[in-house]
């Protein structure tokens, strides 16, 4: 196992930047778990899906505001409605696979 030894210096740059490191750590993540005012396109980056699966869940009933002709999603609602859908079933049975001989 390497060793590395730093003089005085370099050991507080060195724990400087982990600080900020850390620190925008956190501030990226207190952010992400804010209650964001998104579009369509930005509700799907957000949850890392396609617009056309965000329309689909707005079928589905997902909360959306209408502000004009443009619909605006809450972060907040959007993942308390999408958490509503887990379902917790049964596994289905599996057909087993047949194989043929010709």
């Amino acid at each position: 196992m390497s060793k590395v030894i730093l003089d005085k210096n370099d050991m507080a740059s060195f724990l400087s930047g982990c600080t900020q490191i850390l620190n925008d750590y956190i501030t990226s993540t207190e952010r992400e778990n804010q209650d964001q005012i998104l579009n369509r396109k930005g509700l799907a980056e957000y949850f890392h899906v396609s617009p056309n699966s965000i329309d689909d869940w707005v079928n589905l009933g997902m909360p959306y505001a209408l502000l004009g002709k443009t619909k605006r999603f809450s972060t907040k609602s959007a993942l308390k409605w999408f958490h509503e859908q887990e379902k917790t079933t049964k596994p289905t049975k599996k057909r087993p696979i047949r194989i043929v001989n010709e």
